[in-house]
């Protein structure tokens, strides 16, 4: 009798000083509800010892923080961890990545994912020019599962891309990685990300072959340049560009002809400052939504195709500083969007009205060529020199 007056008396106590908090600080302040006092060791502490041994248990760490979906809460630690692991931030944005509204935090971004409307889930990262050093981004990008988006321009990151990105990131279809510092071979996990649209591995120091399996991805855009990757480009494209970029690289060999049909609905295509040689194919005439060709700074020989007057949307094409000879076609002078045809430091030994007129405007340069009567042209020893020897495509 005396035990359960006391137990009475206790739990009256317990719940007064509960309210009192919870008037206090309502946001802060939790209890959990039990049927049953635990003065005689049942009851909140079920399974678990006494009631006694359970009030004196560490609490759950972060029990205090109340996040606004379960995939926010999953995220949250992912995040502290990989702050923990910054050191270097600028610009001081990882100081905003405090508390459990993870959607508010410098970077992130939140949105409803695709399998359910009406949860909240860490949708895209845009790091893009935040200046972060970190040793790894693996343990992090790898473990945001809902993530779509991925940008992380101009930081400096370096190590290894994660291996199981597309069993761990089954939304993900941008990710920029440009302007970092990783290094090594192509990142191979890339290549199983079926959902990725758009990949950025620009500025970075990436070398060695890339594998022909990364042109049969579905991608809108790819940019290599400005890396170290070498040998040749493969003889089949499955892709449909926007943008293609591996400029300022050790790409080699013949530029297929296959390429035509990956730059069908291409606007913009830079192979600039490789070792790309042989001829340049026709069927690229046929990319009729070309803006700007830039393949400058190659080993290209043979004639500008006639095919490329076709492109008729076409504003820039540059092929200056390669090994390029015959006539300037009037057709490719002809186009009426061109503001700059580039044909300079190659052997071209003829041009027509059309082009003349295009170089008094100042869109066509074709200066250091072979052209008879253009100022500014090689040195007649040059011009012979080069076409005393036989000139092929292969």
């Amino acid at each position: 009798m005396v035990n359960t007056i006391t137990c009475i008396i206790v739990t009256k106590s317990f719940h007064l000083l509960a309210f009192t908090l919870l008037l206090l600080f309502p946001a802060t302040f939790f209890i959990k509800t039990t049927s049953g006092c635990g003065c005689n060791g049942t009851g909140a502490g079920s399974g678990a010892g006494s009631g006694s041994k359970s009030s004196l248990k560490t609490p759950p760490k972060n029990h205090h923080l109340v996040f606004a979906d379960p995939r926010i809460a999953k995220v949250y630690p992912v995040i502290q961890k990989f702050k923990k692991t910054i050191t270097s931030d600028p610009l001081g944005v990882t100081k905003t990545w405090v508390g459990p509204n993870v959607c508010n935090y410098t970077g992130f971004f939140c949105e409803s994912p695709p399998d359910n409307k009406s949860a909240i889930a860490l949708a895209s990262v845009d790091f893009n020019g935040f200046h972060l050093r970190a040793p790894s981004l693996h343990g992090f990008l790898n473990q945001l599962p809902d993530l779509a988006i991925f940008h992380a321009n101009s930081n400096h990151f370096s190590g290894t891309i994660s291996p199981d990105l597309a069993a761990n990131l089954p939304y993900l279809y941008e990710l920029d990685l440009s302007n970092n510092l990783f290094s090594g071979q192509f990142p191979v996990s890339i290549l199983a990300v079926k959902t990725l649209s758009f990949l950025d591995l620009r500025f970075n120091s990436f070398a060695g072959s890339v594998p022909p399996e990364l042109f049969t991805m579905e991608l809108d855009a790819l940019f290599l340049n400005n890396n170290e990757f070498t040998d040749g480009l493969p003889d089949f494209f499955a892709a449909r560009y926007h943008y293609l970029s591996l400029a300022n690289n050790k790409f080699a060999g013949q530029i297929p002809g296959s390429i035509s049909a990956a730059l069908s609905g291409a606007s913009e295509v830079l192979l600039l400052n490789n070792t790309f040689s042989g001829c340049l194919p026709y069927e690229i005439g046929f990319s009729e939504d070309i803006l700007v060709i830039d393949a400058s700074s190659n080993r290209l020989t043979g004639p500008l195709p006639f095919s490329f007057g076709e492109l008729k949307k076409a504003e820039v094409l540059s092929f200056a500083g390669n090994l390029m000879y015959g006539n300037v076609p009037e057709e490719v002078c002809g186009l009426g969007n061109l503001t700059s045809l580039c044909l300079a430091d190659n052997y071209f030994s003829q041009i027509g009205p059309v082009c003349m007129g295009l170089v008094a405007s100042g869109v066509l340069d074709v200066r250091n060529n072979c052209i008879p009567g253009l100022p500014f042209q090689r040195s007649i020893y040059d011009c012979l020199d080069f076409f005393s020897s036989p000139r092929y495509c292969g």
